[in-house]
């Protein structure tokens, strides 16, 4: 029998056992209360986050026109896989054995690439791009058994063209971890492609479109089983260019073997009918990726297939030689009878300055001069012009500042004066280098667009075009958004009267008898044009003579230039040709403006397709 002292104290303990067990129920009472109510909205998103997913839709990318609606830049579905690594947990290795066995590739190498992917991902991991539809049939099949991939046609850029296009349209590659960061709030995404030069590069924001949106509903697994809403992804803007792609094609092919470039303008508005830099690269290899042999043998070419010739800036040699003329001539400084005697070489002090012809030119005058590009004529006008005066007017006559097409990498070049050296060299300029810059040598730089532009200006009367390439810009129903049409920006600095004497100075060179740029001749067309060979490096006199090209080394060839119009009185077309390390203009460039000529003004260019 239990006593009543017993008694009393396990009464005790079963009250407080009870206040226990109900301070504990009250605590997990108040916590249900807590997570059910309190925190209901919080809990619900987490759940439906877990639940739905937001997916983007890619937006196809702008498509790229020549004047003729022929397709330059587009884009064609591909199938890409991507892996959750959400989904995965625990699982890598069996889903990833399986992806191994379908894809049939070695499940070590397939995993150090997720691995390695996913080290660099936001979010889901792009495993492989461009999955053949046999594959595709094959994962859709067994989907059940890969928790956590998602495989997605996207558009992928291509470019029917190839090579030939590459300078002028650009190129599309993934975006870089870095680019994210800064351009995620514009809607970029990690699988997303950026615009890097050209066309592609400036017009990138129209070119690229809106996303769409997906919202779906995930299993446990990742797997999607509903589809509860979208909204349609914009396509990107399509651009119509002014470029002829047949003239494009054929100005890339005559650059076989050789490093330059070639520019084609329309001289009564500036409109660009070719703009070619050679050789360059395959663009979808930049969208595809490089093996590491390939990027490495791209980047050691010694032509430099990476660089937009057509936009870097050289010594124009005697290209320059009508704006020296010209300047001259407004200023009173020469006439177009004077006769100026070349011995083969020009005095100044105590230094010689050497004609390319050793035995001299005899007595020239101005048609003479431009015929026979005779330097001491030039070096004459040199002694004679200020070179403060030559470089205001070369800079009026569109040099030293950029052309104005505005595709990105452009220099501007080089027109020195006093104060640019005082600043660039902290030295007082000297009288020899006048004589320099008079041949287009010496400090002086001159990019190709500029100087074709130039040349037109010479050819339509001295109106200076801003050159342009892209002609209308339509939306994705057809809708106009932009019309471009011609800009003029200035005028040459020059009376009517010298710019007929220049002309026929330059006519001279072409169909003259002792004119160096005869090869660019068209049979029944009058051509003008004029040669330019650019010293690289500074060859020693007691060398020169005698010495061939293929005896120097590459890298001290000179560079070959040829700019040219036809026909003479009534200009259609003005071709700029730029040859690196070519030699002589007269031979490696004034050729291939006379076939992009007789292309052009005789060739068969394609009619436009209906409907285009």
């Amino acid at each position: 029998m239990i006593s009543p002292k017993l008694s009393e104290i396990f009464q005790k303990r079963l009250i407080v056992f009870f206040y226990l067990v109900a301070f504990v129920f009250s605590l997990l009472l108040m916590k249900l209360f807590y997570l059910q109510v309190v925190k209901y909205s919080y809990f619900m998103r987490l759940a439906r986050e877990r639940t739905y997913d937001r997916l983007f839709i890619p937006a196809p990318r702008g498509r790229i026109f020549d004047r003729r609606g022929l397709l330059l830049a587009g884009d064609r579905p591909v199938f890409n896989i991507y892996l959750d690594p959400r989904y995965l947990r625990g699982r890598e290795d069996q889903v990833l054995h399986r992806l191994a066995r379908i894809l049939g590739e070695d499940f070590h190498r397939l995993k150090t690439d997720y691995l390695l992917r996913k080290r660099e991902a936001y979010g889901e991991v792009l495993l492989r791009r461009r999955l053949d539809q046999d594959v595709v049939a094959r994962l859709e099949a067994r989907r059940y058994f890969l928790p956590g991939i998602r495989i997605e046609a996207r558009p992928e850029r291509y470019y029917p063209l190839g090579q030939a296009f590459f300078h002028l349209l650009g190129y599309v590659s993934p975006i870089t971890r870095e680019e994210l960061r800064r351009l995620k709030a514009l809607g970029y995404e990690p699988s997303d492609y950026l615009g890097r030069i050209g066309l592609e590069k400036v017009y990138e924001d129209l070119l690229r479109g809106k996303k769409g949106e997906r919202e779906v509903e995930r299993d446990a697994f990742g797997r999607v089983v509903k589809i509860v809403s979208e909204t349609p992804p914009r396509p990107g803007y399509d651009l119509f260019l002014t470029v002829e792609s047949p003239l494009q094609q054929y100005a890339y092919q005559l650059f076989e073997g050789k490093s330059g470039a070639a520019v084609v303008l329309r001289p009564q508005d500036g409109e660009v009918l070719a703009l070619v830099s050679a050789p360059a690269p395959d663009p979808e290899g930049f969208v595809k990726g490089w093996s590491p042999e390939t990027w490495q043998a791209i980047q050691k070419d010694p032509l430099h297939p990476l660089l937009n010739k057509a936009l870097l800036s050289f010594h124009p040699g005697s290209t320059f030689k009508p704006v020296t003329l010209l300047a001259a001539l407004e200023a009173h400084l020469v006439t177009p009878k004077e006769v100026i005697f070349c011995p083969g070489y020009h005095r100044l002090g105590r230094r010689i300055f050497r004609c390319w012809r050793r035995w001299g030119h005899g007595k020239v005058d101005l048609l003479r001069a431009l015929a026979e590009s005779c330097d001491t004529y030039f070096y004459v006008l040199g002694e004679r012009l200020d070179i403060d005066y030559l470089a205001d007017f070369a800079r009026r006559c569109g040099f030293g500042k950029p052309s104005g097409l505005g595709l990105p990498g452009e220099r501007p070049g080089i027109v020195p004066d006093r104060s640019w050296k005082r600043v660039r060299y902290g030295s007082r300029w000297q009288k020899g280098e006048t004589l320099n810059v008079a041949i287009g040598q010496g400090f002086l730089e001159v990019n190709l667009l500029q100087l074709t532009r130039f040349y037109a200006a010479l050819a339509n009367g001295g109106t200076l075009w801003r050159p342009w390439v892209v002609k209308k810009i339509l939306g994705p129903e057809g809708d106009l958004l932009q019309g471009n049409k011609p800009e003029v920006l200035g005028r040459l600095p020059v009376h009517r009267e010298n710019l007929r004497w220049i002309i026929r100075g330059l006519t001279e060179a072409v169909e003259g008898k002792r004119g160096t740029g005869r090869a660019a001749q068209v049979p029944g067309i009058q051509v003008a044009g004029k040669t330019g060979t650019a010293q690289v490096v500074r060859i020693k006199t007691k060398k020169r003579p005698g010495r061939k090209q293929e005896e120097v080394p590459y890298q001290e060839r000179d560079h070959a230039w040829f700019v040219a119009f036809a026909p003479v009185k009534r200009p259609e077309v003005v071709v700029g040709i730029f040859v690196e390390h070519g030699g002589h203009g007269g031979s490696a460039a004034a050729p291939i403006a006379g076939k992009l000529l007789k292309f052009y003004l005789q060739g068969e260019l394609p009619q436009p397709r209906p409907g285009s």
